[in-house]
């Protein structure tokens, strides 16, 4: 991605990528044009959608929006996916470092990090939002270098304001579990401190609360449209979005070595399961620490926020090889109109934070014979290779960029500005990518912003249809009311992604011209700009 970072590549049989892609360029777009960042009517068309509910990583959207200016938002984005895992694990390591002075130890703690299953997952998927999770081991680091006078209280809350702000922009799920987090962390170690130090965890408490509420008060204006404007059927199911406990040891189903045995249990493991893969050696060196040091603080608190952590993620109930085996006494609170959307299984971002602390707390242990140093490292090395391979291979698509319809400016020869288009194409959310590529030139009848908000296709479901088994004339009937009403000018195929479209499009009474990669479509009544010699009449 880095050696060709304007093509788009990743995942192209996905929405996602390309929805990340459309918003580095739609932030900018809306702040230059004085527009509302979180309604956008270029999408979805003539209506417009709502994107208060839609993670639209307005942080990394303005950060890199020189970069996005200069070179094209899909640069932006092959270059923010290439920088998630190393900013992650550097986090890490930093506050690592800070903890236990120890370089080693730090450095093997932010590859635990890094490479996590979470973090990989969301590479692969292209989730900025999720893949960028450097801030939750910075606002850690803060609180270290605040216990150690390094920083003043006033420099603290300040920080610790700035990264709370930026968590809740870059993705709201992950700031309300951060939340909790915060509040279990903290409750924890005033009951885990000892007499000696509770004054200076409540008063830590009270500049977490500062900070919390003054980041709330950045955070007000998002929140007022977004609880104004709260969209229908925005609810998704905890107990299909948990942790499987089989996930925590059993690797995806292409990273099992060839075996059949291990292959069998990785089989039925529901996808958010492949967020909580740790592996037998960090569960070894948990269980190790807990065992040698329990009279250590630390090691006491790392212990316990571990388990909490691991049994939130749970969610609802308990489940094995994705079938329930018991209810949790506290069920009922993931039925709270906050908690109905909520991935438990996310809070293994959290799990892993811990894991690799504790991993670096476990190797920074005082020496004491050669062969009890040899053995503790053998097993963080171990732990780091299972990590390492449960890589995912990365669903790279290979020599096909943008068409150079879009890529060369030909668009503006045969589309008005401003004119209504749909985007047809196997690649996901191409609308979208195209749009962004070239700066939001044309208006689009569809587009895929969530699967909690939207259909599961980046089509208007008028459009949509046609690609089914069963289409009838009523069918048809809908589709060209559908062009009408919304005012589509043409419609656009992908001719490399076209798959059956040209054909279906022919049913409807439709004929196209290839141009540069892509089959254009005019719709009945729409004048054609202009209309190049070399292009080619499709039957």
């Amino acid at each position: 991605m880095v050696a060709h970072p304007s093509r788009p590549q990743l995942f192209q049989s996905s929405m996602d990528p390309n929805f990340y892609t459309w918003s580095l360029r739609w932030w900018p777009y809306a702040v230059a044009h004085g527009l509302n960042p979180l309604h956008s009517t270029e999408v979805s068309a003539p209506a417009g959608s709502n994107l208060a509910w839609v993670t639209s990583i307005p942080p990394l959207a303005l950060l890199v929006s020189p970069l996005t200016a200069l070179a094209g938002p899909v640069v932006s984005f092959s270059l923010l996916v290439a920088a998630a895992i190393p900013t992650a694990g550097w986090a890490t390591f930093v506050l690592a470092r800070r903890l236990t002075g120890r370089f080693w130890p730090a450095l093997t703690a932010g590859a635990l990090y890094g490479f996590s299953a979470y973090e990989l997952n969301h590479i692969y998927a292209g989730q900025l939002n999720l893949a960028f999770s450097l801030l939750l081991p910075l606002m850690a680091y803060l609180v270290l270098l605040w216990r150690d006078a390094s920083i003043s209280s006033g420099a603290f809350v300040v920080l610790l304001t700035l990264a709370m702000v930026v968590q809740f922009y870059l993705f709201l799920e992950t700031f309300a579990d951060m939340t909790v987090v915060w509040l279990v962390a903290l409750a924890a170690g005033y009951v885990l401190v000892g007499r000696s130090g509770r004054r200076a965890i409540a008063r830590l408490a009270g500049l977490v609360a500062a900070a919390f509420g003054i980041a709330l008060v950045f955070a007000s204006p998002y929140l007022v449209f977004a609880l104004g404007h709260i969209p229908p059927g925005f609810i998704r199911s905890p107990a299909r979005t948990s942790l499987d406990l089989a996930g925590l040891l059993v690797p995806r189903t292409s990273q099992t070595f060839g075996m059949a045995w291990l292959a069998k249990y990785a089989t039925p493991l529901p996808s958010p399961a492949n967020d909580g893969y740790i592996g037998i050696p960090l569960v070894l060196i948990a269980i190790a620490l807990a065992v040698v040091a329990w009279s250590s603080r630390l090691t006491r608190f790392l212990i316990v926020m571990l388990v909490l952590l691991l049994v939130g993620a749970l969610g609802p109930a308990v489940r094995l090889d994705g079938q329930q085996i018991a209810g949790l006494p506290w069920a009922r609170l993931w039925l709270l109109p906050i908690a109905q959307s909520a991935y438990p299984a996310r809070l293994m971002v959290f799990v892993f934070l811990a894991l690799a602390v504790i991993v670096a707390v476990w190797l920074a242990r005082p020496r004491r014979r050669w062969w009890l140093t040899g053995l503790r490292w053998l097993l963080a090395l171990l732990a780091v290779a299972v990590v390492a391979t449960n890589v995912p291979a990365l669903d790279l698509t290979h020599g096909r960029g943008l068409p150079t319809f879009i890529s060369s400016g030909a668009y503006r020869h045969y589309l008005h500005r401003g004119a209504t288009v749909v985007v047809i194409s196997g690649r996901g959310n191409a609308g979208m990518l195209w749009q962004a590529e070239t700066d939001f030139y044309t208006r689009l009848a569809g587009g895929y912003l969530n699967h909690a908000i939207a259909q599961n296709s980046d089509l208007p479901p008028p459009v949509a249809v046609l690609e089914s088994r069963h289409v009838t004339r009523g069918d048809f009937v809908q589709f060209r009311r559908f062009l009408r009403s919304a005012n589509v000018r043409a419609i656009l195929v992908e001719a490399d992604w076209a798959w059956d479209w040209p054909a279906i499009l022919s049913q409807a009474g439709l004929r196209g011209q290839t141009i540069d990669g892509v089959i254009v479509y005019w719709t009945p009544g729409t004048p054609r700009p202009g209309v190049r010699l070399s292009a080619r009449l499709m039957p």
